[in-house]
C-alpha cells in the first residue's frame, strides 16, 4: 500500500518541477498515452466490425452453399470459353455476305447472345425452372442455327463436297456448345454477386482491422517507451526518498498513472 506521500499525482508533480526538460518529457508521455487510447479504442472497434462482416458474409454464402467460387474468377473463364467460339461464330457470320466490318459486327453479335445465355440460364436457374428449360431450348436452336450458317459457308468455299461440310461444321457446332456448357458450368460454380459483395466488404474490414491493429501497437510501443524514459527520471527521485520495498510499486503506480490505466 502507498503511504500518502507517495502519491503518484503527487510524485510527478514534485519530479516535473525539478526540471523543465522532464516535464516536456511527462507531457510528451501523456500524449503517447492518449493517442494510444485512441489507437486500441479504434482497433477494437475495428475488431468487432469484421467480425460482423464475416457473420454477415458466411449468413449469405450459406443460401447457397454450392457456390464458393470466387465471382470474378469464374465470370473471367467464363468470358475465355465464349471468346474461344470467335472462330466458329466468325466462319457463321461469313456467310451473311457483308463487308468486313459488317461480318466482325455480327461476330461480336452472336458471341454476346452466347454470353447472354450463359448468363441467363445461371439466374434463371434458380429463380424459374421454366424460363431456364425456355433459355436452353432456344440457345440450343441459336448454336444449331450457327452451324448451319457454318454448312453453307463450308460448302460455299470448300472443294471437298458436301460430306465434309457437314463434318466440319459439326464439329465446330460441338466446340461451340462444349464450350457453351463449360461456361455455364463455371457461372454456376460462381458465389452470387450478394455473397461477392459480403466477402469483399469482410476482406475489406478485416484489412482495416489488421491496419488499426498495427497502429495500435505502434503507439503502445511509442507510450511505453516515453514513459520508460520518464521512469528513468522518477527513479532517481524514489530512490532517495521511498523505502526499498515500496519502489516498485511506486514505479508501477506512476507507470499506470501516466499511461491512464492502460499498460
Amino acid at each position: 500500500m502507498l503511504f500518502p506521500a507517495y502519491d503518484p499525482a503527487v510524485l510527478i508533480r514534485d519530479v516535473n518541477d525539478s526540471n523543465e526538460t522532464v516535464e516536456n518529457q511527462c507531457l510528451r508521455a501523456r500524449h503517447a498515452a492518449d493517442v494510444a487510447d485512441r489507437s486500441a479504442r479504434a482497433a477494437e472497434e475495428s475488431a468487432i466490425t469484421a467480425q460482423k462482416a464475416a457473420v454477415a458474409h458466411s449468413a449469405i454464402q450459406a443460401e447457397h452453399p454450392r457456390r464458393r467460387a470466387p465471382l470474378p474468377r469464374q465470370a473471367s473463364f467464363a468470358l475465355t470459353t465464349v471468346a474461344m467460339d470467335g472462330v466458329a461464330c466468325y466462319f457463321a457470320a461469313q456467310t451473311l455476305d457483308g463487308s468486313q466490318d459488317a461480318t466482325f459486327v455480327w461476330t461480336v453479335l452472336f458471341l454476346a447472345v452466347l454470353a447472354g445465355g450463359e448468363v441467363a440460364m445461371d439466374f434463371y436457374r434458380d429463380h424459374s425452372q421454366r424460363a431456364w428449360r425456355a433459355l436452353i431450348g432456344l440457345t440450343g436452336t441459336f448454336v444449331t442455327l450457327l452451324g448451319v450458317l457454318r454448312f453453307w459457308y463450308l460448302v460455299t468455299i470448300g472443294t471437298a463436297g458436301v460430306v465434309p461440310a457437314i463434318v466440319g461444321a459439326g464439329l465446330f457446332t460441338v466446340a461451340t456448345g462444349g464450350f457453351l456448357a463449360v461456361g455455364y458450368r463455371a457461372l454456376r460454380a460462381a458465389e452470387t454477386a450478394q455473397a461477392w459483395r459480403a466477402r469483399r466488404e469482410a476482406r475489406y474490414a478485416r484489412r482495416a482491422a489488421r491496419i488499426a491493429h498495427a497502429i495500435a501497437d505502434h503507439d503502445a510501443r511509442e507510450r511505453d517507451r516515453l514513459i520508460d524514459a520518464y521512469l528513468a527520471q522518477v527513479r532517481r527521485v524514489v530512490l532517495k526518498t521511498c523505502p526499498v520495498e515500496q519502489q516498485r510499486v511506486i514505479e508501477s503506480a506512476v507507470r499506470e498513472h501516466l499511461s491512464g490505466g492502460r499498460t
